[in-house]
């Protein structure tokens, strides 16, 4: 036994050490954050989450309100939701050939158009159920466009190396949005109503959009140089663009895993949020400004974890915080759903945020390291399909509240989502079969026991021209060495 504390006090003082060195954890925590891309894009997407945390909270505050029926509350979540199948794959393999910034900078604009047109309704007395339904299927829709092409572009400004601490910095990000947003978004409704708060969300897209054009473009992506003489390449094809990406994910079990882990998750886990303002009217008894506290508990809790996650690097440790933290969450919602003191629904959602927060961070980071670059649109964008599955978990909660209640409704979705987790990680071999215990090197690697980085799908022989692929060669140039991705 004695040994045994000595070995440990061994581990934590050497661990102690390394977080004090110039090289050691804390500093690589932050070391995204030399690259000025980098550092204007995390603020801008601090930006847009804030308005995203609010437009939840207030949305659905405002639905409740008009109608009164938790599942037509539930429906303003399926059309937030109801585009994600369709705009995340398809945006997800076009931002692997098309501007990546650009994207995001338009779509941008759309939100504010969309919902300075909802706050002007209001103002004049005009709001109606309706658009918020249509400003929530538009939503979704940028969020699908948004999402993948922001962590796609997190890994082009700072390397595969750095991949990990970029997303625990970005997740840093918006935790503390999903604090101050809910917070926010509480208090105008307080103060002003369904109209005023509408003002301030549209004004708060408005900052978030702006914020987008102070952002660096990435470095130059490498393109395809044909070898003189040599047969032409095959043609662009979306579609067999978003075929390569459904092929690319079955090869590594590891992703395969996460993104199906992704869909029981977003099913029958997440949608609770969207019954937030149910629950704390129906149940807990409060107002719109300790609603607001309840969302922000979850991004306190999910604020805390981001701070452990740097420690995390072999994808063996990924793997197990993303399965761990994908439980820890589900456990403290069935509690939650049975709870009736809001003290203790504040705590119980502060841990829901510490182990959504593990699978959040590690969803990315797993399939962004294990992605070669030309891949890592489309494998997002299979998260984003994954993250489309919500609309079903939408309706099947608001039916079930409808009909037994919103607690139980609650209970019976996460407790599911929880046996759920645990047969398809050991199916995948989550709990360590399939993950490796390296850490996470400098440049991909085709061989998972020396790295990650699944190498992109062999060329379809039987479309036209694939048979001069391979004659495609790394070639100098004026700007740098150019090569097939």
């Amino acid at each position: 036994m004695t040994s045994r504390r000595a070995a440990l006090a061994v581990r934590v003082a050497s661990a102690y050490t390394l977080a004090r060195l110039p090289g050691g954890t804390i500093h690589e925590a932050f070391a995204p954050l030399d690259s000025p891309g980098f550092r204007t894009l995390w603020i801008s997407t601090f930006a847009w989450n804030v308005a995203r945390w609010m437009e939840m909270t207030i949305t659905s505050w405002v639905a409740l309100q008009i109608t009164g029926s938790p599942w037509l509350v539930g429906m303003v979540a399926v059309a937030r939701t109801a585009a994600l199948p369709v705009s995340g794959p398809i945006m997800g393999a076009l931002s692997d050939r098309v501007d990546r910034l650009r994207m995001i900078r338009y779509s941008g604009w759309v939100n504010v158009i969309v919902m300075g047109s909802v706050a002007a309704s209001l103002v004049a007395g005009q709001g109606a159920y309706w658009q918020l339904l249509l400003g929530g299927l538009w939503l979704g829709a940028s969020w699908g466009i948004d999402w993948p092409v922001r962590r796609s572009l997190l890994a082009e400004y700072v390397g595969p190396d750095r991949v990990l601490p970029a997303i625990v910095l970005d997740n840093v990000a918006f935790n503390v949005a999903r604090v101050a947003g809910p917070l926010m978004a509480g208090a105008a409704l307080n103060a002003w109503g369904a109209p005023g708060a509408f003002v301030l969300l549209a004004i708060s897209f408005l900052v978030a959009s702006l914020s987008v054009w102070t952002v660096e473009p990435p470095p130059a992506r490498s393109v395809p140089v044909r070898v003189p003489g040599s047969a032409p390449p095959r043609r662009p094809s979306l579609w067999r663009d978003l075929r390569d990406g459904f092929d690319y994910v079955r090869a590594d079990p590891v992703i395969s895993g996460v993104i199906i882990i992704s869909v029981v998750m977003n099913i029958l886990l997440f949608q609770y949020q969207g019954m937030l303002s149910v629950f704390a009217d129906d149940v807990l008894r409060v107002g719109p400004v300790e609603l607001g506290a309840l969302g922000a508990a979850t991004g306190v809790g999910a604020a805390v974890s981001v701070f452990i996650q740097p420690m995390f690097r072999s994808t063996r440790a990924q793997g197990l915080a993303f399965i761990i933290g994908s439980i820890v969450g589900g456990f403290a919602l069935v509690l939650f759903s049975v709870s009736t003191g809001y003290p203790a629904a504040l705590i119980l959602l502060f841990v829901v945020g510490l182990g959504t927060s593990s699978f959040g961070t590690m969803q990315s980071s797993l399939i962004l390291s294990r992605s070669s670059p030309a891949m890592r649109g489309r494998a997002m964008g299979m998260v984003t399909l994954a993250i489309g599955s919500a609309p079903i978990g939408s309706l099947q909660l608001g039916f079930l509240a409808d009909t037994v209640g919103v607690s139980m409704a609650i209970g019976i979705s996460s407790a599911l989502s929880l046996v759920l987790v645990v047969v398809v990680g050991m199916y995948f071999g989550m709990f360590g079969r399939n993950l490796v215990g390296v850490p996470i090197r400098k440049g991909e690697s085709i061989n998972p026991e020396g790295g990650v980085g699944l190498p992109p799908p062999a060329p379809r022989r039987n479309d036209a021209g694939d048979a001069g692929e391979g004659l495609l060669s790394r070639v100098p140039s004026k700007t740098g060495n150019r090569s097939v991705p």
